[in-house]
């Protein structure tokens, strides 16, 4: 399951915005390829282990979309996506609602 949200924020200020929740979660950073759009950490709380990954692409003049998807112990993977989506859209003050796509 993959979640997609579009933000009128730079590449750099989402990708900056997405290390702050990490950090904020005690998250673990296991790839960041900053040129490529792509932030991959783990999160552990309550027992359960799990991973995202953040995939940012420009579409415009400061303006990117942002996709996430959970790896792992995650039961509710779409409950999951938006809420770290949700976490960036308060970090980030705004963007346009969550789309699905089941990409399994």
């Amino acid at each position: 399951m993959e979640g997609t949200k579009t933000f009128t924020r730079s590449k750099g200020n989402i990708i900056n915005a997405i290390f702050d929740i990490i950090e904020l979660q005690n998250g673990e950073l296991i790839l960041s390829d900053t040129r490529r759009g792509k932030v991959h950490f783990q999160l552990t709380m309550y027992g359960y282990v799990w991973q995202l990954l953040y995939s940012i692409s420009e579409i415009g003049n400061n303006k990117c979309e942002v996709s996430s998807s959970v790896i792992g112990e995650r039961q509710d993977t779409k409950r999951e996506i938006r809420r770290q989506l949700a976490l960036l859209d308060t970090m980030l003050e705004g963007g346009a609602d969550v789309k699905f796509s089941d990409t399994a």
